[in-house]
């Protein structure tokens, strides 16, 4: 654990970790909704996902859920 007094370490830190970004979750491009979930891929890619059941359940019962790619800053 370490502590850091000062703004400057916290503005790098939340920029570093993408936190302005990661705090806008957008509304569900299907359903309008707001039940909306980051994740995170095995290749290390960050998703927005809606997980509102009423969307992502196809009338088969299989999940289809409605998703989108964040795209972070290159060089963060």
């Amino acid at each position: 654990m370490l502590t850091v007094r000062g703004a400057y370490f916290a503005r790098k830190l939340l920029t570093h970790e993408h936190a302005e970004t990661f705090a806008r979750a957008p509304w569900c491009g299907r359903c309008k909704g707001f039940e909306i979930e980051i994740r995170r891929r095995k290749n290390g890619t960050w998703f927005w996902r809606c997980y509102a059941t009423a969307c992502k359940t196809t009338p088969s019962g299989r999940t289809n859920a409605w998703t989108q790619e964040i795209r972070l800053a290159a060089g963060h």
